[in-house]
């Protein structure tokens, strides 16, 4: 059921200048997106929400064609219990969209989702949030380089992804891989058990072979819930 909130910033309007049209029951002016979330842990247990927080807020960040912002973003309230619900109508364009967790109204809140890119441009989308209540992510950027000079992954065929591994400090066996394509030039791993972690990055090839040596950074902490660490660009020199 959606909440009613006087500050929740329902303001889409289509644009006619657009020319798109896209389907949404008898409304043909309008994009609507269909969200759903769930609270979980590292185990993949799936949990109630967080007591005192009874609002999951979900937020529409439209963007133009650079990926910049534009204007605020349209916030929708819904009860944090229902795990599912309908955004307001649309401008049928763009979106960054996430999902809060949050006190009543919005006024508090308790872990937001990643981020997704939705696309409202020719028919109405779904989107699903997880948030991770005992862990986080690790964020990264990368960039080639190739006998001391920026190169990219276009130029560099022999690369098939980048591979990042998050070993626990405190307990090696505690680790985890994550592969993503090297032309994304940026990824956000899986869900990490809040704690600190040595983390490996290298470019590897299609037979998961490293291609040049992998950069370790250390003493990078996870925090919950559902916190990003982003750890900045990271350089990888080819051999």
């Amino acid at each position: 059921m959606k909440k009613l909130a006087l500050f929740s910033l329902i303001v889409a309007v289509a644009s006619q200048a657009t020319g798109c049209v896209i389907s949404s029951g008898s409304d043909t002016s309008n994009g609507y997106i269909t969200a759903s979330w769930k609270m979980t842990n590292i185990a993949k247990a799936t949990l109630d929400c967080p007591a005192g927080f009874d609002t999951a807020a979900l937020y529409s960040q439209e963007i133009d064609t650079n990926f910049a912002a534009v204007g605020n973003p349209i916030i929708d309230l819904f009860n944090c219990s229902d795990f599912t619900g309908q955004s307001a109508a649309l401008n049928p364009t763009t979106y960054y969209s996430w999902i809060t967790i949050a006190t009543d109204n919005n006024a508090a809140q308790y872990a937001s989702s990643t981020s997704a890119f939705i696309d409202l441009t020719t028919n109405d989308k779904s989107y699903s949030a997880e948030i991770v209540e005992d862990g986080g992510y690790f964020q990264m950027q990368w960039q080639l380089t190739a006998g001391g000079l920026p190169t990219s992954c276009a130029e560099q065929t022999r690369v098939d992804g980048i591979e990042s591994i998050g070993t626990d400090v405190s307990n090696s066996q505690n680790f985890a891989s994550d592969i993503f394509p090297c032309a994304d030039h940026v990824g956000i791993t899986a869900g990490y058990a809040a704690a600190t972690y040595t983390v490996s990055v290298d470019a590897i090839n299609a037979n998961m072979q490293a291609i040049g040596n992998p950069v370790t950074l250390t003493n990078k902490t996870i925090t919950a819930p559902n916190n990003i660490t982003n750890l900045g660009t990271v350089t990888l020199p080819l051999d």
